[in-house]
Protein backbone atom coordinates (compact mmCIF):
# COMPACT_ATOMS: atom_id res chain seq x y z
CA UNK A 1 0.00 0.00 0.00
CA UNK A 2 1.59 3.52 -1.01
CA UNK A 3 2.12 5.96 1.79
CA UNK A 4 -0.62 8.19 2.60
CA UNK A 5 0.56 11.61 0.77
CA UNK A 6 2.76 10.07 -1.58
CA UNK A 7 1.82 10.01 -5.20
CA UNK A 8 2.98 6.31 -6.83
CA UNK A 9 2.29 7.71 -10.34
CA UNK A 10 1.54 11.18 -12.01
CA UNK A 11 -1.40 12.74 -12.75
CA UNK A 12 -2.50 11.29 -16.20
CA UNK A 13 -2.30 15.00 -17.82
CA UNK A 14 -0.98 18.03 -17.21
CA UNK A 15 -1.26 21.61 -18.89
CA UNK A 16 2.07 23.20 -19.24
CA UNK A 17 4.07 26.23 -20.55
CA UNK A 18 6.12 25.89 -23.69
CA UNK A 19 9.82 26.49 -22.55
CA UNK A 20 10.89 27.30 -26.12
CA UNK A 21 7.72 29.15 -27.73
CA UNK A 22 6.27 31.33 -25.12
CA UNK A 23 2.82 31.68 -25.81
CA UNK A 24 2.04 28.10 -26.62
CA UNK A 25 0.45 25.85 -24.05
CA UNK A 26 0.49 22.04 -24.14
CA UNK A 27 -1.41 19.30 -22.37
CA UNK A 28 1.14 16.43 -21.68
CA UNK A 29 -0.57 12.67 -21.12
CA UNK A 30 1.94 12.02 -18.79
CA UNK A 31 1.03 8.24 -18.96
CA UNK A 32 2.45 7.94 -23.04
CA UNK A 33 4.65 11.92 -23.02
CA UNK A 34 2.39 12.85 -25.99
CA UNK A 35 1.25 16.51 -26.39
CA UNK A 36 -1.88 17.88 -27.41
CA UNK A 37 -2.55 21.87 -27.67
CA UNK A 38 -3.94 23.25 -24.14
CA UNK A 39 -5.43 26.02 -22.51
CA UNK A 40 -5.85 26.94 -18.99
CA UNK A 41 -3.43 27.77 -15.98
CA UNK A 42 -0.22 26.42 -16.43
CA UNK A 43 1.90 23.15 -14.35
CA UNK A 44 5.18 23.73 -15.34
CA UNK A 45 7.36 23.59 -18.61
CA UNK A 46 7.88 21.52 -21.54
CA UNK A 47 10.37 21.54 -24.19
CA UNK A 48 10.38 19.37 -27.18
CA UNK A 49 13.35 17.96 -28.50
CA UNK A 50 15.51 18.16 -31.22
CA UNK A 51 14.85 14.77 -32.21
CA UNK A 52 13.81 15.58 -35.43
CA UNK A 53 16.98 16.14 -36.77
CA UNK A 54 18.21 13.21 -36.52
CA UNK A 55 15.39 11.34 -38.17
CA UNK A 56 12.96 10.51 -35.04
CA UNK A 57 9.89 12.72 -33.62
CA UNK A 58 10.52 15.29 -30.77
CA UNK A 59 10.60 13.93 -27.63
CA UNK A 60 8.51 15.78 -25.05
CA UNK A 61 10.72 16.81 -21.71
CA UNK A 62 8.75 18.49 -18.46
CA UNK A 63 9.25 19.72 -15.02
CA UNK A 64 5.75 20.03 -13.62
CA UNK A 65 3.58 19.62 -10.62
CA UNK A 66 -0.22 19.34 -10.66
CA UNK A 67 -2.49 20.37 -8.13
CA UNK A 68 -2.63 22.99 -5.29
CA UNK A 69 -1.15 21.27 -1.98
CA UNK A 70 1.13 18.85 -3.78
CA UNK A 71 4.69 18.50 -2.50
CA UNK A 72 5.70 16.19 -5.42
CA UNK A 73 7.24 18.05 -8.03
CA UNK A 74 7.76 15.59 -11.54
CA UNK A 75 10.42 15.38 -14.46
CA UNK A 76 9.49 13.50 -17.34
CA UNK A 77 11.32 12.48 -21.09
CA UNK A 78 9.17 10.98 -23.37
CA UNK A 79 6.94 8.19 -21.64
CA UNK A 80 9.57 7.83 -18.71
CA UNK A 81 8.79 10.05 -15.28
CA UNK A 82 10.68 10.45 -11.77
CA UNK A 83 9.63 12.10 -8.56
CA UNK A 84 12.24 14.69 -8.26
CA UNK A 85 12.56 13.75 -4.72
CA UNK A 86 13.75 10.64 -5.47
CA UNK A 87 16.35 11.31 -8.10
CA UNK A 88 19.37 13.30 -8.51
CA UNK A 89 20.00 15.17 -12.26
CA UNK A 90 23.36 16.47 -13.34
CA UNK A 91 24.05 18.49 -16.81
CA UNK A 92 27.49 18.60 -17.71
CA UNK A 93 29.19 20.33 -21.08
CA UNK A 94 31.43 18.03 -22.29
CA UNK A 95 34.99 19.11 -24.37
CA UNK A 96 33.54 18.91 -27.88
CA UNK A 97 30.48 21.02 -26.87
CA UNK A 98 28.13 18.82 -26.15
CA UNK A 99 26.18 18.82 -23.62
CA UNK A 100 25.21 15.63 -21.24
CA UNK A 101 22.20 15.80 -19.04
CA UNK A 102 21.63 12.28 -16.79
CA UNK A 103 19.20 11.59 -13.79
CA UNK A 104 20.14 9.01 -11.11
CA UNK A 105 17.94 7.04 -9.34
CA UNK A 106 18.90 4.69 -6.63
CA UNK A 107 20.61 2.23 -8.85
CA UNK A 108 22.66 4.63 -10.92
CA UNK A 109 22.07 6.38 -14.54
CA UNK A 110 18.45 6.16 -15.69
CA UNK A 111 18.37 8.30 -18.28
CA UNK A 112 21.62 9.94 -20.25
CA UNK A 113 20.92 12.42 -23.01
CA UNK A 114 23.45 13.90 -24.82
CA UNK A 115 22.59 16.86 -26.91
CA UNK A 116 24.15 19.64 -28.92
CA UNK A 117 24.74 22.72 -27.01
CA UNK A 118 21.87 25.68 -28.47
CA UNK A 119 23.58 27.97 -31.24
CA UNK A 120 23.34 31.02 -30.00
CA UNK A 121 23.73 32.50 -33.32
CA UNK A 122 25.65 35.37 -34.50
CA UNK A 123 27.97 37.01 -32.16
CA UNK A 124 26.10 38.73 -29.41
CA UNK A 125 28.17 40.54 -26.77
CA UNK A 126 25.24 40.54 -24.49
CA UNK A 127 24.91 36.87 -24.29
CA UNK A 128 25.34 35.49 -20.80
CA UNK A 129 24.37 32.83 -18.14
CA UNK A 130 20.78 33.86 -18.35
CA UNK A 131 20.44 33.44 -22.29
CA UNK A 132 22.60 30.46 -21.52
CA UNK A 133 19.77 28.81 -19.13
CA UNK A 134 16.73 30.16 -21.07
CA UNK A 135 18.05 28.82 -24.87
CA UNK A 136 18.57 24.94 -22.73
CA UNK A 137 16.09 23.57 -21.00
CA UNK A 138 17.85 21.02 -19.75
CA UNK A 139 20.22 23.31 -17.76
CA UNK A 140 16.82 25.45 -16.38
CA UNK A 141 15.66 22.02 -14.91
CA UNK A 142 19.03 21.55 -13.31
CA UNK A 143 19.78 24.25 -11.52
CA UNK A 144 16.13 23.74 -10.41
CA UNK A 145 16.87 20.83 -9.06
CA UNK A 146 19.72 21.12 -7.40
CA UNK A 147 19.32 24.61 -6.22
CA UNK A 148 19.99 24.02 -2.43
CA UNK A 149 18.47 27.17 -1.34
CA UNK A 150 16.45 26.92 1.53
CA UNK A 151 13.20 26.06 0.43
CA UNK A 152 14.07 26.79 -3.24
CA UNK A 153 12.27 23.48 -4.55
CA UNK A 154 9.47 23.28 -2.29
CA UNK A 155 8.57 26.91 -4.05
CA UNK A 156 8.97 25.84 -7.40
CA UNK A 157 6.36 23.05 -5.90
CA UNK A 158 3.80 25.42 -4.63
CA UNK A 159 4.31 27.96 -7.94
CA UNK A 160 3.80 24.82 -10.12
CA UNK A 161 1.02 23.11 -8.34
CA UNK A 162 -1.27 26.25 -7.88
CA UNK A 163 -0.50 26.91 -11.66
CA UNK A 164 0.22 30.14 -13.43
CA UNK A 165 -1.14 31.94 -16.39
CA UNK A 166 0.91 31.33 -19.63
CA UNK A 167 2.76 34.07 -20.98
Amino acid sequence: MPAIGKPTAPPSAVVLQDYDRHGRVWSLDTATGLLTPGSGRCHGFVHLTDAARGGHAPVAAALYAKGSGTTTLWLQFGPQSWDCSSVAVRQASEPDGHRLFTVFGARGPELELRYPAPDPGPADPTYDWIDTVADDFFLWAAERLTDDAEGAREALTEHFGTGFLPA
